[in-house]
């Protein structure tokens, strides 16, 4: 019988080390310890190792929590839907890149085939459901973003109609947290200030505390700076506190 000259894939100590750091910060929080991965995840993809998504895969994949095929699976299935998402904030080539990062070290029978937005339109209840979930984020700050856009509607189109309407308020998969804990990293990620203020506000407005806030930012931190991203932009949890 031929045996394979193919190695399984290993995960690099280092990154074993910066995910094991990461859950412990979750499981000490208030937000459910599941979560960390979906923040680590959307981390690693606003940078230029995306492809490191695979190691974060092959992390969670080392634990009993995910022995099963049926619980890979589901993992692949959301690990997709936060990089789907992540499309709004990214673009699609680095989602992408770690998708791809992901499959090169899966098994083909942890293959995950479900297609989400099978049928989707672009009519009125997308519209509502994109106006729902942004009004959930920006509250009475609401009408300030869309003055920004009074004059570039293809923008305010988008705004509403795919990034929330699309992608973000889409809850097959991922909860109204586990969406926020995809976008925060994704904007703070890229270094961006006005978002990353916008979004440590919005997840305030889920409920989330300003100490749990600030874990997720380290986290955020941790994995960038572990990808060669050094942050120097973003605001602090404490700058939002007047706007609450």
């Amino acid at each position: 019988m031929k045996t394979s000259n193919i190695a399984k894939p290993t995960i690099e100590p280092r990154y074993f080390d910066l995910f094991a750091t990461i859950e412990a910060k979750f499981e000490a929080s208030n937000i459910a310890s599941e979560k960390w991965y979906l923040t680590a995840l959307s981390a690693i993809a606003t940078t230029l190792e995306s492809h490191l998504c695979g190691q974060l895969y092959l992390y969670l994949t080392s634990q009993h929590a995910y022995s099963t095929t049926t619980a890979r699976r589901k993992l692949i299935r959301c690990m997709r839907e936060a990089l789907f998402k992540d499309i709004a904030l990214l673009g699609l080539p680095k989602p992408t890149e770690a998708l791809i990062g992901i499959t090169n070290v899966m098994s083909e029978e942890d293959t995950e085939s479900s297609f989400t937005r099978e049928g989707w339109q672009c009519d009125g209840a997308n519209h509502a459901r994109g106006m729902g979930w942004l009004n959930s984020i920006y509250a009475h700050n609401t009408n300030m973003l869309f003055e920004l856009f009074k004059n570039h509607r293809d923008f305010g189109f988008w705004l509403i109609d795919i990034t929330y309407g699309l992608l973000l308020s889409d809850r097959q998969v991922l909860d109204d947290v586990d969406t926020e804990m995809v976008v925060l990293p994704a904007v703070m990620g890229q270094n961006m200030p006005w978002m990353t203020y916008w979004h440590i506000r919005g997840t305030r407005r889920l409920g989330i505390s300003k100490e749990d806030v600030q874990m997720v930012m380290e986290c955020v931190h941790l994995v960038v700076e572990a990808c060669g991203v050094t942050l120097k932009q973003v605001p602090s949890v404490d700058a939002v506190d007047e706007e609450l």
